[in-house]
């Protein structure tokens, strides 16, 4: 009698020793997982100087990034399988202890065709997850899955101001599971240690903030669904922190178009007229419009400021100041600095085209003096907002 309570203290000892070990293998896995957020939003700080001192005037939101997510993966792990299993082979399960979140991560690459939409792929580890049965007999049965795979998914983006965001992504997910189970001998592991390849989807929610026309914030929630987990089947769900860098394009180089030959005139002998006091002369060039929070110039603007080329050409002596406008939502100093590149993209393209420079003055005046009035600014894409979002030419020929 004895020697069975002295081998069921020891076992009981066992146990409890197991479970604190556990325990400090989670503690450690949390600090880690809290720990790479923290250093992401550092970094995304320290990038802040550096992402605004960079000239954006050229610069086309839509294209090419990559990104970075850090976070924290929580596994809904069923123990139904688990306890059947065991009992169904003669074991009393007592309990299931487990640890069920690890530190994720995944990283990818992405291209946005709109400001509404985009595509992403790329890797992803949710960690993994560890769980102990605790029988009697004891059979220190214990597994660990690991978590890790491939993944292409459609995202829809909703702004809400110019800076300001919410997506939704769907995608497919091709998994990878690696098993490994042990126990003391009691417990035949071989079915159990199975690695799994399987092509299953996911799909997810977030926030995300522009730092810059290039750095991107992220905060979103994510769920993957897995077979071959612990219990055979699952969820995992990734709340991660991330960084998206976009590479953005400029506007490609046209060659400068030749200025019309000069007209050559003929005058007849005559007598000379009177002087006259010749007035200055007015040319009036059409104005061009921008897309929404971009200072890009679309196709259709560049038709017209190819026209606008021409004039110039013939008119050598004007000089020209041009004046970039902004809708009216965001704030003041956000519009302000919009105007003034929006400007500043209209002159650039003129000067590629074989204008001088020195010709040229820009000026930007945010959302003030609009051309339309707008009712409402949240609105983002009215027609109203579409008319304010402009570059206006004042050209005096003297």
């Amino acid at each position: 009698m004895n020697n069975y309570q002295a081998t069921r203290n020891e076992q009981v000892i066992g146990q409890q020793c197991t479970a604190l070990k556990l325990s400090a293998t989670t503690q450690t896995n949390t600090k880690s997982f809290r720990f790479k957020p923290l250093v992401l939003g550092v970094l995304s700080v320290l990038m802040l100087p550096a992402a605004y001192a960079v000239d954006y005037t050229n610069f086309q939101e839509n294209g090419w990034s990559v990104g970075m997510n850090v976070g924290e993966s929580v596994a809904r792990i069923e123990h139904d399988t688990i306890r059947n299993d065991l009992e169904s082979q003669g074991f009393d399960v007592t309990s299931i202890e487990e640890s069920d979140s690890t530190e994720g991560y995944k990283a990818f690459v992405g291209y946005q065709f709109s400001p509404y939409l985009a595509v992403e792929g790329g890797y992803f580890n949710l960690g993994g997850f560890h769980a102990l049965a605790n029988t009697d007999p004891r059979t220190s049965f214990r597994g660990k899955t690991k978590l890790f795979g491939w993944n292409l998914d459609l995202v829809g983006i909703m702004p809400f101001t110019e800076d300001f965001s919410a997506f939704a992504r769907v995608g497919v997910t091709r998994n990878d599971t690696s098993n490994t189970y042990s126990s003391n001998g009691l417990v035949d592991v071989t079915g159990y240690n199975e690695d799994g390849n399987y092509t299953k989807h996911k799909y997810g929610l977030g926030l995300q903030y522009d730092i810059s026309p290039i750095f991107t914030v992220r905060l979103e929630a994510e769920r993957y669904r897995l077979d071959d987990l612990i219990a055979h089947s699952g969820d995992v769900d990734l709340y991660s922190l991330g960084l998206v860098l976009r590479f953005g394009e400029t506007p490609s180089t046209y060659a400068a178009t030749p200025a019309p030959e000069p007209v050559r005139r003929v005058e007849a002998a005559a007598a000379p007229a009177p002087m006259v006091t010749k007035e200055p002369e007015v040319l009036v060039l059409e104005d061009v419009h921008f897309n929404f929070d971009t200072a890009e110039l679309t196709p259709q603007t560049k038709v017209i400021l190819r026209e606008h080329v021409q004039t110039l050409k013939a008119n050598p002596q004007a000089r020209v100041r041009i004046a970039g406008y902004t809708s009216a939502s965001g704030s003041a100093e956000y519009n302000q600095a919009l105007s003034e590149r929006r400007a500043q993209s209209i002159k650039a393209f003129l000067v590629q085209e074989g204008v001088a420079s020195s010709r040229f003055k820009t000026v930007g005046f945010g959302q003030t003096n609009p051309a339309e009035y707008e009712a409402n600014p949240s609105i983002l894409r009215s027609d109203a907002a579409k008319a304010n979002m402009r570059g206006l030419f004042e050209i005096i020929v003297e």
